[in-house]
């Protein structure tokens, strides 16, 4: 299967230790300090560049070393993502193969029902993504980085896990 890995960063952190993970022949990296500054959408803006339709994703301060069992998980039109369980949400933080063609969707009926969203690229994209999405969950651990914990991170920001997730998880249920 012929994979693209298409990551974001904000550019402050070295991925080599993430790039040193990836097995696919073909790495985008959004880096949103020498690009537009399109927060986590920028994910899906390096979906646009990626030479092949399927698309592996992760953040940057994560390690993420099964790829292989991501592969096997995979199906055609379903959102496969690497996350523990319990959750409110399925992340594709800790690594998630996709069809290229898959986000947009998601995100159209999104916006369809909220298209004054103020919060979208920054915070609300996967979350929108793996709510509106057919998703199958697997758990086949990550290992965290130091750098995941800095303040500033999105999951360290002010509100997240009391207001904007909730808010997040209520829109998405306003759509299903």
């Amino acid at each position: 299967m012929k994979v693209s890995a298409c990551l974001v960063t904000r550019g402050d952190l070295d991925l080599t230790p993430i790039l040193d993970t990836l097995p696919y022949d073909d790495i985008v990296v959004y880096d949103n300090s020498k690009r537009e500054d399109a927060g986590i959408y920028g994910r899906y803006l390096a979906t646009l560049e990626a030479k092949h339709d399927v698309i592996y994703t992760q953040d940057d301060d994560l390690l993420v070393t099964c790829h292989t069992e991501l592969a096997a998980a995979y199906k055609p039109g379903v959102l496969t993502v690497n996350y523990p369980e319990p959750y409110d949400i399925p992340w594709v933080a800790r690594g998630a193969l996709f069809d290229r063609w898959l986000p947009a969707l998601a995100f159209a009926r999104y916006f369809a029902h909220h298209p004054k969203d103020t919060y979208f690229t920054h915070y609300a994209c996967d979350g929108v993504f793996a709510l509106l999405t057919p998703t199958r969950v697997v758990d086949h651990g990550s290992v965290d980085l130091p750098a995941g914990f800095r303040d500033g991170r999105v999951s360290t920001s002010p509100g997240w896990y009391d207001e904007k997730r909730p808010e997040i998880i209520l829109r998405c249920e306003e759509i299903t």
